[in-house]
């Protein structure tokens, strides 16, 4: 099962990135953190298509964030994905989605130097399951104007995959290695707005291709652009804040995609929080793609003049255009000046010409500040 890893290790890494606004008018300093954090993560995930619940996956992890001195900082966590269930089913035919059940272990670190209004990190990741390998590397540093209303920003990482699906009883390796890049500016618009630009582009060479896939056979370089733009805007009569961000991305493969979300962050008495979230995504089809013949979509349709197995080919429905919208709630609760808690809940709706697709997901988490 091939899961991302270099988007997660650079958006780590991209120190000085997140958009804090408490009505106070100002971003996130870059200075070093003075308490201890410690954090434990429970996530429940399931997926389905009609009449066929397809993956499970159950995921604890840790979670640190230390001061080492006044200038240093150490960030880390550590993650076990339960994984059991199938890839998605050929067009909708239930009997060849691949069944899968193992364990994904994951890690990461990232050390950064503080220098008042400036920072600098190294970081690495780590991924291992029975049949995907990934090692990640990642740099990034953030400066702030003297007034600090301007954070500007950048990352790089780069990622070494080993993929070694077991076909017959027998491991067949291949690899896959990508570097990201990522470029940001925040800035404060007035004392209660905040917005943010990112610009993020990788480059990526080797297997791309499903092995667990019939005829999947796609092309070995991949190219992708995203552009992210956030907008935080802070109400002081409810004591509320309205988060809004779109998300452009495009690459080789011909996909493009649109995302835009809104989430409301209500403070409530007692040190409870309540934030409804939607999420609305559109993409279209890779161009290697070959839909369903609409009057019989369980047979498998190859376009004219390509072979299958040789020609760059793909029928997974992960590669089709498809509209899905995200529904979801975040309660959460600062319990004191040390514990805090919360619960995120969301339902995510799939739409194509191909099979529906559904999921659910609840993550819990409590964590502890020294």
């Amino acid at each position: 099962m091939q899961l991302n890893s270099t988007l997660q290790a650079l958006a780590r890494a991209a120190a000085g990135l997140s958009l804090g606004l408490a009505g106070t008018g100002t971003a996130q300093a870059s200075t070093a953190p003075t308490e201890t954090v410690v954090s434990f993560k429970l996530l429940d995930y399931v997926d389905s298509q009609p009449g066929f619940k397809r993956m499970v996956i159950r995921a604890p992890s840790l979670g640190l964030v230390t001061p080492l001195g006044e200038k240093w900082s150490l960030e880390g966590s550590a993650v076990t994905d339960a994984i059991s269930g199938a890839s998605p089913a050929y067009y909708s035919v239930v009997d060849s989605a691949q069944r899968i059940d193992e364990r994904r272990n994951a890690g990461d670190a990232r050390l950064t130097r503080h220098w008042g209004q400036t920072s600098a990190s190294l970081g690495v990741a780590l991924s291992s399951e029975p049949d995907y390998r990934s090692r990640v590397v990642s740099t990034s540093a953030s400066f702030q104007t003297p007034d600090r209303n301007t954070t500007f920003s950048l990352a790089a990482g780069h990622a070494e995959d080993r993929i070694l699906p077991l076909r017959r009883g027998v491991r067949v390796e291949s690899h896959k290695r990508v570097t990201d890049v990522l470029l940001g500016v925040t800035q404060v618009v007035t004392p209660v707005d905040i917005v943010q630009i990112n610009i993020t582009h990788a480059y990526g060479r080797g297997d791309y291709s499903d092995p667990y896939k019939l005829f999947d056979k796609r092309p070995e370089v991949r190219r992708q652009t995203a552009v992210l733009a956030r907008w935080n805007h802070y109400f002081r009569g409810p004591e509320a804040t309205l988060r809004l961000s779109a998300r452009d991305y495009r690459d080789s493969f011909d996909i493009r995609s649109n995302t835009y979300s809104a989430e409301w962050v209500q403070t409530l008495p007692g040190g409870f929080s309540v934030s409804p979230l939607w999420r609305q995504h559109r993409q279209t089809a890779a161009s290697f793609y070959a839909p369903p013949d609409p009057a019989d979509p369980e047979a498998l349709r190859i376009p004219p003049g390509v072979i299958p197995g040789r020609s760059i080919l793909s029928v997974d429905q992960r590669q089709s255009a498809f509209t899905a919208r995200t529904l979801g709630v975040r309660l959460a609760w600062k319990i004191d000046a040390h514990w805090s808690t919360d619960l995120r809940i969301e339902q995510y709706r799939q739409r194509s010409a191909e099979t529906p697709f559904d999921a659910r997901f609840w993550q819990a988490g409590v964590s502890r500040t020294f």
